[in-house]
């Protein structure tokens, strides 16, 4: 009975630890404002073309759909816009819920937590209105049907799982690595270790021919972008621990402290080194700790990074990082817990260990908590309170500096209720012909909007002065007043 009141005691809390997290990321999404790449999906919504559409990787096509169908009904703040990430995100720690209940010790099921679900970075990507959130969603789920499928011998719900691993790679691109290795792992189990039997099947017709629909579709679309504008081409690393395991370092650091290169570096090793152990380990030793989802996600794991390996020697595709790598933790995460629930649940030096481990991961978590800011855009943290503040004094002709000006142009002048009237200009401060070599449209603007480091040297000719009067400290966005 005491077993019993422990166990629902414990489900209970990890229920409202989860859910808090949930509405952390409600939270956030209500009050962040619209982001770099958020803003340029809904300019393709607002001025569909699929060329420009389908020419870029930030279009993420369900995501893309989401904020189609919320603009058809009138609804564009950018709270409204993320309305599926979040119902994606919802799906998501759900899943993860459920997966944590499984667990049978309580040091176990508080690592994985805080593993898992304890990433300021994760979170970000769960409450913005990106693919991430929903190739998450159809990641988890697809690992979970592949258990359930496993465990109770039902075959629909295997080949639900495959479905939903074709989905997280039509959801973002970069979850095609998944959706590859885990079709290979699928068909070796359900079809290849049958002997040749499997041809009789037509089951394994179906599921091949949309094996192969998802796998030429993503391509395709690959090869229409890398053409188009390969904007995809250059986001990458040239090593894999460097690209893929530094990023994770980097990211969950978050800004919080400043670590040297070389830090980070011998820190990715280490994580690699221990995925890779705990890895084989989960595959090799399979019969001697008999978890079925640690074997599995182990061995998807292995192969996803295998891929990566081949996809660079071979095609030249640079390794994944930071955002881009999202699709890997979750199976970090089910790697690293499933070799700790692997060893003896009553183990001090383990439970010690973990608890240590979820502790550091907490409270870092816990000091990241803001409502206001993102790890990757955080530039245009302060964009919606300066372009009101403009607005306010009444301002006309403003120049901004291009990591704002894609807000205001993609986003804000493109909605009904939210438009500012004054006309916003990009001013390029990256090079030194600024406006257009000679400094001539200064002349015509009242006000700048500047980011750091506020270089105006191509201006040091002109003989008008310019005065700050509002400064952003959250972002360091800073606008100028042009003097005559």
């Amino acid at each position: 009975m005491q077993n019993i009141k422990t166990r629902f005691i414990t489900h209970t809390v990890f229920f409202f630890l989860v859910y808090a997290l949930m509405f952390y990321i409600v939270l956030r999404a209500l009050n962040l404002v619209m982001t770099h790449d958020e803003a340029y999906s809904f300019y393709n919504v607002k001025h569909f073309w699929w060329v420009e559409t389908l020419c870029t990787g930030n279009t993420h096509w369900f995501n893309f759909l989401a904020i189609k169908m919320a603009v058809m009904l009138g609804f564009e703040k950018a709270s409204q816009l993320r309305w599926f990430s979040l119902l994606s995100s919802g799906v998501f720690l759900t899943v993860v819920y459920f997966w944590i209940k499984s667990l049978k010790d309580i040091p176990t099921k508080v690592f994985a937590f805080s593993f898992l679900l304890l990433n300021p970075f994760l979170v970000d990507y769960l409450s913005l209105a990106r693919g991430y959130s929903t190739g998450l969603m159809f990641q988890s789920v697809s690992m979970l049907c592949y258990y359930i499928a496993v465990q109770k011998r039902n075959r629909g719900t295997a080949t639900l799982a495959l479905f939903c691993a074709g989905m997280a790679a039509i959801a973002n691109f970069n979850f095609f690595y998944f959706f590859v290795a885990f079709s290979i792992l699928y068909f070796l189990k359900y079809h290849f270790k049958q002997d040749f039997q499997f041809l009789k099947n037509k089951l394994f017709y179906l599921e091949s021919v949309f094996a192969l629909g998802i796998t030429c579709t993503v391509v395709k679309a690959l090869q229409f972008i890398t053409t188009c504008s390969n904007d995809i081409g250059a986001y990458g690393g040239e090593n894999l621990v460097e690209s893929v395991f530094s990023g994770y370092v980097y990211t969950l650091v978050y800004h919080a402290y400043e670590l040297p290169g070389s830090v980070i570096i011998c820190l990715a090793y280490a994580l690699f080194i221990v995925i890779l152990i705990t890895s084989v380990y989960g595959i090799w030793f399979s019969k001697k700790h008999r978890i079925g989802w640690y074997r599995f996600s182990s061995s998807v794991l292995l192969l996803m990074l295998g891929l990566c390996v081949f996809n660079k020697w071979c095609f030249g595709v640079l390794y994944p990082m930071d955002r881009t790598a999202l699709m890997f933790y979750p199976l970090l995460a089910l790697v690293l817990t499933g070799f700790f629930k692997s060893l003896l649940p009553k183990n001090k030096v383990k439970n010690a260990l973990l608890y240590m481990a979820s502790a550091i991961l907490t409270f870092h978590f816990l000091c990241s908590v803001n409502i206001t800011r993102t790890f990757d855009y955080w530039q245009q943290s302060d964009t919606k309170a300066c372009f009101v503040y403009l607005d306010s004094i009444g301002a006309k002709k403003v120049g901004i500096a291009p990591e704002l000006f894609g807000v205001y142009r993609n986003y804000y002048q493109l909605t009904e209720k939210q438009a500012f009237k004054f006309e916003g200009i990009s001013i390029n401060t990256a090079f030194p012909e600024g406006f257009d070599g000679t400094g001539k449209q200064l002349q015509e603007l009242e006000y700048l909007v500047l980011f750091p480091p506020y270089n105006l040297s191509f201006y040091r000719k002109n003989t008008l002065r310019l005065k700050g009067i509002n400064y952003y400290k959250n972002s360091g966005t800073l606008v100028v007043q042009i003097l005559p």
